[in-house]
């Protein structure tokens, strides 16, 4: 599969880009500790030279995240020069400080949709962000909606949302929402310290066959999207991840291989999720703007060798008696890591949970000895 993924073209076809970590809201999942900006965040001229670089590598598409984006004074400026090498820019916003203004902005610097984080209903969506932002985002989404202006929304899935989830998606659907992310709270970050909120491994047994039956159900009213630290493989891959391309199922963790991500002050990564100094962890640094051109970090061909050369001895637990471990290398690194401080050991993987559970209603076809074998007893 990384053969594969070689064959397809290995470029930052997708960046993720923390322009600042100043921000309202104090998250209990906040994966990044976001709330005060970082001391020496990128100057205009650094993030105005990042973003050609992007351009030059024949980056696809950026989202602006952060900390809160629209709390830097050029996220439109930095949208606008992306959006005239051809990028195609979206951004993800809390929605707490949204405008009339915010949104003028982001049409006029070419923006291709606006995100708002949604996690939950009003009281769990409030108790893990801040009280009052449950209806501020819900104003956001309709204020985007009624201009005609391209609305999604992404969801983390924890204890207190997860027996939502159905009622959110026909919430979001009924606003006109083209889109919705779901993806898992992961302990990394704030969430750490809040373990009591995130979902366990086995959880996972409801919630793919959730999200595949909404993708579904909901086709052609909102476009449902599984984050790639959910599922793989068993009976719904294919419900997951198909989206008419010629490849409908997961082909493993593709960061530092179409995936970049960029910190504020200018840190690289293969994935803005993977933890970094930040968090105490750095072995998915790639290494520093201010002291490398994008461009020779993204070609060193030992800047991402933990992903780019994988090789199936590096598989851990399960996964290395898994039928899929070459196509799948362990699932999401971010949340394999974050769990068990493996990147090739993932519990939270569908196929996994169903094996040990014997769930083989779950399945294509019947376990194997080794994987039998592999399950935790």
């Amino acid at each position: 599969m990384i053969e594969l993924l070689r064959r397809l073209g290995c470029y930052p076809r997708f960046c993720v880009w923390e322009l600042t970590l100043a921000c309202e809201m104090r998250c209990l999942h906040c994966g990044s500790f976001a709330g005060s900006p970082r001391k020496d965040e990128l100057s205009w001229d650094e993030l105005a030279s990042v973003a050609d670089q992007l351009a030059d590598l024949r980056c696809e598409k950026v989202t602006l995240g952060g900390g809160e984006p629209t709390m830097h004074p050029r996220w439109d400026d930095l949208g606008r020069r992306l959006s005239a090498r051809g990028v195609r820019v979206n951004l993800i916003s809390n929605g707490w400080g949204w405008s009339p203004e915010h949104l003028a902005r982001a049409r006029d610097a070419g923006l291709t949709n606006v995100a708002f984080s949604l996690d939950g209903l009003e009281d769990a969506h409030d108790a893990v962000r801040r009280p009052g932002s449950f209806r501020r985002v819900i104003a956001a989404i309709d204020g985007c909606a009624a201009a005609r202006f391209p609305v999604s929304a992404v969801t983390h899935v924890n204890r207190r949302n997860a027996e939502q989830l159905r009622d959110l998606a026909d919430l979001l659907a009924s606003r006109r929402v083209s889109s919705w992310q779901v993806q898992l709270g992961i302990p990394s970050g704030s969430l750490r310290d809040n373990r009591d909120l995130v979902i366990q491994p086995e959880d996972m047994l409801r919630l793919v066959p959730l999200v595949a039956d909404l993708r579904t159900s909901l086709r052609g009213r909102m476009e449902v999207c599984p984050a790639d630290n959910i599922g793989y493989f068993g009976r719904y891959e294919k419900a997951l991840r198909d989206r008419g391309a010629e490849i409908s199922f997961w082909i493993g963790c593709r960061a530092g291989m179409q995936v970049i991500g960029i910190e504020s002050d200018g840190g690289v990564k293969g994935c803005l999720s993977l933890p970094s100094a930040r968090h105490g962890a750095d072995r998915f640094s790639a290494g520093n703007l201010r002291h490398r051109s994008l461009v020779d970090i993204w070609n060193d061909p030992e800047t991402f060798a933990w992903n780019r050369e994988f090789g199936t001895d590096q598989l851990g637990g399960f996964c290395a008696a898994c039928r899929y471990g070459d196509v799948c290398r362990g699932g999401c690194a971010w949340t394999a890591w974050s769990h068990t401080s493996d990147r090739f050991d993932n519990p939270y993987c569908f196929y996994r949970q169903a094996v040990g559970h014997g769930r083989r209603d779950l399945l294509d076809e019947p376990p194997t000895d080794a994987e039998l074998a592999a399950v935790p007893r």
